[in-house]
């Protein structure tokens, strides 16, 4: 199945990356990209018009493309609801005012997020996306009010404890998702290049990187995969050309705002590494 080839391809290069260089890796395949699968992740539900950001239709289009996963922000109301939301503020995506946590759930309820759709919560995300194969990445803002053992109650309440990646942006968070159940995977949202290690020696699965760090040092993304940990990077890119580069920096998972692009680039990379192989006589 598509995306279970791509999610075990990310997540195994760990044991990969540790014995083979990743320029060897990548010559196996074709000299201008990675040899694995690279995994496209709609960054809020992807940007298209018609489907508001953090909304049930947009979560509801990118299973429809078939993404590999969905990243989603995850905040906490003033009565310890759980709801999906970028900012820490409604202004930008609703017609309502203030801030996330003054509000209860019932309130926000009434609000309008765009086009008429509702604030989801976190379990009807987790509704949308059951059985469909794709994962979640949850983006878990740091704030009192988001419950962090409701996040995984939830979480395995509906069976999803495999379905889903906690993406943490402080070691406390880590350690804490890491006790409340240790098969949620997580992904480390780092401040700065310099956190990368300790982010690695407190467990964390995954390493995101921003762009201009891995412009900044060529060998960034080689030097994490070495520590046996996959890369994944966030965009705002909306042009092929520009994902491209990212993925032959040799990534293993791109948080796109525009997933359809991105799957569209992954479709060629796939062909052109077959054609190579092909062509090498395999």
């Amino acid at each position: 199945m598509k995306m279970t080839r791509h999610w075990k391809a990310s997540l195994l290069l760990a044991a990969s990356v540790g014995v083979v260089s990743l320029g060897l890796l990548a010559a196996t395949a074709n000299a201008q990209w990675p040899a694995w699968t690279v995994v496209n992740v709609a960054h809020r539900g992807g940007i298209v018009p018609g489907y508001p950001e953090n909304t049930l239709p947009a979560f509801r289009r990118a299973v429809s493309l078939g993404v590999d996963a969905i990243e989603i922000d995850l905040r906490g109301t003033r009565d310890g609801e759980i709801v999906i939301m970028h900012d820490e503020t409604i202004n930008r995506t609703t017609n309502g005012k203030g801030k996330v946590t003054d509000y209860t759930l019932e309130e926000l309820k009434k609000l309008d997020a765009g086009g008429g759709e509702k604030i989801p919560t976190y379990g009807e995300v987790l509704e949308v996306v059951a059985n469909s194969g794709v994962k979640l990445l949850l983006d878990i803002k740091v704030s009192p009010q988001l419950d962090k053992e409701k996040v995984v109650r939830l979480t395995e309440k509906h069976g999803a404890v495999l379905d889903v990646i906690a993406g943490v942006r402080t070691l406390e968070d880590l350690k804490q998702f890491r006790q409340l159940n240790p098969n949620i995977r997580t992904l480390g949202f780092v401040r700065s290049p310099s956190n990368i290690n300790g982010f690695i020696g407190a467990g964390v699965d995954i390493i995101r990187l921003w762009p201009k760090w891995i412009e900044a040092d060529k060998q960034l993304v080689e030097k994490v995969q070495n520590r046996g940990k996959p890369v994944w990077t966030t965009t705002t890119a909306s042009r092929p050309e520009e994902l491209e580069a990212l993925i032959r920096s040799g990534l293993n998972g791109i948080l796109c705002n525009y997933p359809e692009t991105l799957s569209k680039v992954l479709s060629d990379m796939e062909a052109s590494k077959a054609a190579a192989r092909k062509a090498a006589g395999d």
